[in-house]
């Protein structure tokens, strides 16, 4: 099984990478964040992210050749090229501790894979249909004035001093 352990950190390690020469990759995970380093056609590459760049912890569980489900931890980017696997694992209870570490020391959200593949924050409430409707504001409501009544005049201050009609002279030498 596969594991990094946030409490260990700073670590490297080699992934497969299709692209790149020799058809690996190096990565680095620090507290400041992921460091890529490559080469590919014989031009070295190095990308540094820190962890802002990214969009959250993704918790997957896929049954690879319908064997056993197995629970996949990986740090997420919009680049899937960017997306680094932090953990797999057939054991829910230790994934679980590892996503609130990993969460706690990146400061990204734990995501959950939903059965179409699409990430969300179970943290966070979905809407449902009623509270998605919108108001409907016409045109008028926008171009009507408001009275005022009494009460609310009477309840405004004057203030003393006041002078109307009265301007500033500037005078410049």
């Amino acid at each position: 099984m596969f594991r990094l352990d946030p409490l260990r950190l700073p670590v490297s390690f080699t992934a497969a990478d299709p692209v790149a020469d020799g058809g690996s990759r190096e990565i680095g995970v620090s507290r400041d964040g992921i460091e890529f380093r490559r080469s590919v056609r014989g031009v070295q590459m190095r990308v540094q992210l820190p962890f802002s760049e990214f969009e959250g912890l993704a918790v997957r569980v896929l049954a690879p050749g319908g064997g056993d489900p197995m629970i996949f931890l990986s740090l997420e980017h919009r680049d899937d090229a960017l997306s680094v696997l932090l953990h797999a694992t057939e054991d829910s209870d230790e994934a679980a501790a590892l996503a609130r570490k990993w969460s706690r020391v990146t400061g990204k959200p734990i995501l959950v894979a939903d059965s179409d593949g699409r990430l969300r924050n179970p943290a966070i409430k979905q809407p449902t249909v009623n509270a998605q409707r919108r108001k409907r504001r016409s045109a008028l409501r926008n171009r009507r004035g408001t009275i005022r009544l009494r009460s609310q005049r009477a309840a405004q201050p004057i203030e003393k001093n006041s002078y109307s009609g009265e301007r500033e002279i500037i005078a410049r030498n």
